[in-house]
């Protein structure tokens, strides 16, 4: 499932309908505070946010973000992360929620190879499992 939007160009948003954990759908709103967060800030020609926690769907602690934006040009690949990560952690640096996995490449570089790496396994060490993220904290 797809939806395009833009103004100017297109915004691939294929995951944005498509959130699954454990084969169910679901998209709250610590998900789509993040899709708006990303479209305002870097007008991404290709996004994707994906739910990946692993306890309940709704705990919304794990994601995986892939932003191809023009912003992203002749920026280093720790910069590129920066820059996302920092709309998502408090004053003292720490995320808002347990995990972020972040794909930041600009549209060259995406056309070019579009492949993702798996997720990586989680312990679950420290993400306090079953604790649902506070949303009103975003």
């Amino acid at each position: 499932a797809a939806c395009s939007w833009s103004p100017r160009r297109t915004l691939h948003t294929s995951v944005f309908s498509r959130f699954a954990v454990r084969g169910q759908k679901f998209r709250g709103p610590v998900q789509e505070h993040i899709e708006e967060v990303l479209t305002r800030e870097f007008q991404p020609t290709h996004l994707q946010v994906v739910n990946e926690s692993h306890g309940k769907q709704s705990d919304e602690s794990h994601f995986h973000v892939v932003v191809v934006s023009g912003a992203f040009e002749n920026v280093g690949k720790l910069a590129r992360h920066r820059m996302v990560s920092k709309h998502f952690t408090n004053d003292d640096g720490a995320l808002k929620f347990h995990s972020l996995r972040i794909t930041a490449q600009t549209p060259d570089a995406w056309a070019a190879n579009s492949k993702l790496a798996a997720a990586p396994k989680c312990t679950g060490k420290g993400d306090g499992r079953g604790k649902v993220t506070d949303s009103s904290a975003l």
